[in-house]
């Protein structure tokens, strides 16, 4: 990622990608620290699972809310107020674990709240990128989006704020408060044009059913959607049960599935470097099928693998198949979907999307129990790869983006 290539994108989305990459750090190093402290208020597993949830369920209960209000309000200035009021909430939560170990039920709610800001501020960041990036430079700049993702998140945050936490408990959730005021800094330098509000005197309801009215009313993206759902429950599906193939069925050490993990983070950032480029290689219905190829093969090899080093390899080559459609998926639908309707089409969408996640996790857990932890794995490639009927569809895409 050279600074010649974020400038040819423009200054406005040098800023963006800056804000992006120093608060993903921070997540990260929250990613780390929340389950340690909820460990340290009570050592059990659903204390960590309590907090995990919470952390995941905005997704589910907030995404079309935070969608509406992307597409209500100037999208950069909803940004930074977003940012704004996560430094309050963690310079909150880290003075009162200076002050004493917070009980879970805080934590829980600090997970919840951070999760609902983290929606209203993903939803308009999609929504604002085509305001400060030419369509034909998307795939470029969502590949270095993605990119600084996989590295603040898998790479630098989780790392370093263990290390953090080692040293004082609170000093993570400083940094992390840090970290989006810097971002919040960044983006208020943005000189994207302000969005297209909603018409005034309606309801947030029917904003919201207007989007994912437009959503389901458009063939080729309300399938791209349950493509997403069904990819994100066959992945869901074999990566919960990825750790007991790593350490039980192959008796692994414990740093090995760190190992695996780290490879699959390599793939990520690579898949990142190479989703621009493959635009103009390929048509978008071969860049789909090469990311859905990449993650069902990933699969089903290492359902059969004997080893950790081929359990690596196959992550890093799906992770780099996840990161390629990410940026094709997101490029397209960000060329379809009017400006005045992006934040609230992409929310439908997502929630669409994403809805696989925690049925593929229950899955999983089933089938693993059942079958063998290899069986999940297997399931799972499989039903990527059998997905592979829908390309040809989902190809003409890029035709009604033109």
């Amino acid at each position: 990622m050279t600074v010649g290539q974020g400038e040819r994108l423009g200054p406005d989305f040098a800023r963006v990608w800056a804000a992006a990459s120093v608060s993903v750090v921070g997540d990260g190093v929250r990613v780390a620290v929340l389950p340690l402290l909820a460990v340290a208020g009570s050592p059990t597993a659903g204390a960590v699972s309590a907090v995990a949830v919470a952390g995941s369920l905005p997704w589910l209960v907030f995404s079309l809310f935070g969608g509406a209000l992307a597409d209500r309000h100037d999208r950069r200035t909803l940004m930074w107020r977003t940012d704004a009021v996560r430094v309050v909430l963690l310079a909150a939560a880290a003075g009162w674990v200076f002050l004493a170990t917070p009980p879970v039920g805080v934590l829980v709610a600090l997970a919840f709240a951070l999760g609902c800001a983290e929606t209203v501020f993903d939803n308009a960041s999609t929504a604002m990128l085509p305001d400060i990036v030419a369509p034909a430079r998307l795939d470029v700049a969502n590949g270095r989006l993605q990119g600084s993702q996989v590295i603040g998140l898998q790479f630098v945050g989780p790392p370093l704020g263990a290390a953090l936490f080692a040293a004082s408990a609170g000093t993570p959730l400083v940094v992390d408060a840090a970290s989006f005021a810097l971002a919040a800094l960044l983006m208020w330098f943005v000189r994207a044009r302000p969005a297209v509000p909603a018409r005034s005197g309606r309801s947030m309801r029917a904003d919201i059913a207007e989007g994912v009215r437009w959503l389901w009313g458009h063939h080729g993206l309300r399938l791209l959607a349950f493509e997403l759902g069904l990819a994100a429950l066959a992945v869901q599906l074999a990566t919960s049960v990825l750790v007991l193939l790593v350490v039980r069925t192959l008796h692994a050490p414990e740093f090995a599935y760190g190992l695996v993990l780290a490879s699959g983070a390599a793939g990520g950032v690579l898949g990142s470097f190479g989703a621009g480029p493959l635009k103009r290689l390929v048509p978008l219905g071969a860049r789909i099928g090469l990311a859905i190829t990449a993650i069902g093969t990933a699969l089903v090899v290492t359902s059969f693998a004997t080893s950790v080093v081929l359990v690596g390899g196959m992550y890093a080559l799906g992770s780099f198949g996840i990161v390629v459609w990410n940026v094709q998926a997101v490029s397209v639908r960000q060329r379809l979907v009017p400006r005045e309707l992006r934040g609230r089409v992409s929310s439908a969408y997502r929630l669409i999307g994403w809805g696989g996640i925690p049925l593929g996790a229950a899955l999983g857990g089933v089938l693993g129990t059942a079958a063998g932890v290899r069986t999940p794995i297997l399931v799972g490639g499989c039903l990527v790869l059998a997905s592979l009927v829908l390309v040809p569809r989902l190809g003409k895409l890029e035709q009604d983006a033109r």
